[in-house]
């Protein structure tokens, strides 16, 4: 199967050849032009050649002028509409376009944040209680974003990327950082990520369930065709829980945090651990979260290679 085929099948949970597998790091790219942020992205797939390549966004959700907290509702007022003409969604644009000529036979996924976490991860999870604080201009500012988010998710997909990796936190009890309650998930978090999730119909969604602790009862009904969940995490379910939860295609398998100090029989053992858990169809083999930018190019390439031998998973 070609690169395409085996990601497509896998996420249709038809059989696949061997599992794709992936893996991804932050480049701390904001700060540069789309074009360099897609030659990082180019250069990383070249040294691993990966079956899906995630692009990093981290050309954030711009925070209105002037606004430095939510702590004055008239800072969620400031959330306006704005368009695609905003730097960082043509920079990001421009990244997507440059590795999609440059790459054509790797299927891409875009990454996006749900509306809630493009407002407070911006500007500051400590300001999650001021945005609850002002309930009425909270709402009214996460529909905007939602509906800009919702046209940049129309222009990613006339583009003909594949997939969306949208990043949710509203799985993450109170009691975490992060964390909400039921009822704050409920009226803040949930309405607004299915409209996003929604408007990715079409694409391969992929729903990552970010976070520790997770109570995925929450996320029940989310429209997406793959679950990515950190689950080497010891609060979190495992894969073989996943698989028990859902018939949804499982994205994970690889511990995030451990995967730069793993000598190589160890990363062997995760690896047949992963897959006779999860099964080699209906599944991607990939970290559980972004890896640390340091993890050695002899572990990302040992991981790359053991992938693909035919004992793994038998």
């Amino acid at each position: 199967m070609n690169k395409r085929q085996r990601f497509l099948a896998a996420v249709k949970g038809q059989p696949v050849d061997r599992p794709p597998v992936t893996a991804w790091v932050h480049f701390q790219s904001d700060h540069l032009l789309g074009a360099h942020t897609a030659d990082l992205h180019i250069a990383f797939l070249r040294e691993y050649d990966w079956d899906v390549l995630k692009i990093m966004n981290d050309y954030r959700y711009p925070v209105p002028a002037g606004v430095q907290s939510l702590e004055d509702p008239a800072s969620l007022r400031a959330y306006t509409r704005i368009s695609l003409k905003e730097p960082n969604f043509v920079a990001q644009l421009e990244c997507l376009k440059r590795i999609q000529d440059t790459c054509p036979d790797t299927p891409l996924l875009e990454t996006g944040f749900e509306p809630y976490q493009q407002i407070v991860r911006n500007i500051g999870f400590s300001q999650a209680q001021n945005l609850y604080r002002h309930k009425g201009e909270a709402l009214a500012a996460l529909e905007v974003v939602t509906e800009v988010m919702c046209e940049y998710i129309a222009a990613v997909k006339a583009m003909g990327i594949e997939g969306m990796f949208l990043s949710i936190n509203g799985a993450i009890p109170a009691h975490v950082a992060r964390g909400a309650t039921e009822e704050q998930h409920e009226i803040f978090q949930k309405p607004y990520t299915v409209e996003v999730l929604k408007a990715a119909e079409g694409m391969a969604r992929v729903l990552h369930v970010h976070g520790s602790s997770l109570e995925m009862s929450r996320v029940e009904g989310y429209p997406c065709e793959v679950l990515s969940v950190s689950d080497r995490l010891p609060t979190n379910p495992s894969l073989g829980q996943l698989r028990a939860m859902t018939d949804k295609c499982l994205m994970g398998g690889i511990d995030e945090t451990k995967i730069q100090e793993r000598a190589l029989p160890e990363i062997a053992a995760e690896v047949d651990d992963c897959l006779r858990a999860a099964g080699r169809d209906n599944f991607i083999l990939a970290p559980g979260c972004t890896i640390p930018s340091f993890t050695s190019q002899r572990n990302l390439r040992f991981l790359r290679e053991y992938s693909r031998t035919a004992s793994v998973g038998q």
